[in-house]
């Protein structure tokens, strides 16, 4: 067995791809609490009510959000 090291090539995501990847795990985060009070309540928060379209772009939004954000990407 060897003692060498690999050291890895520390990568970081620019500024505004960590803005717009915050920004979208947001938007998606606020897209699926309003899914989910319009299905428990009479309020009426998004266009054409409850769906499983919102549900789905909400979590969609939500983890394409995390990676451009760089939480997804490997550290080494």
């Amino acid at each position: 067995m060897s003692g060498k090291t690999k050291i890895g090539k520390m990568h970081t995501r620019s500024v505004p791809n960590r803005i717009v990847g915050w920004t979208l795990f947001w938007l998606g985060l606020v897209v699926l609490a309003l899914n989910w009070i319009d299905q428990f309540s009479e309020l009426a928060v998004l266009p054409g009510g409850h769906s499983p379209f919102y549900l789905a772009g909400g979590i969609a939004a939500a983890v394409v959000g995390l990676w451009r954000a760089g939480v997804m990407d490997a550290k080494q």
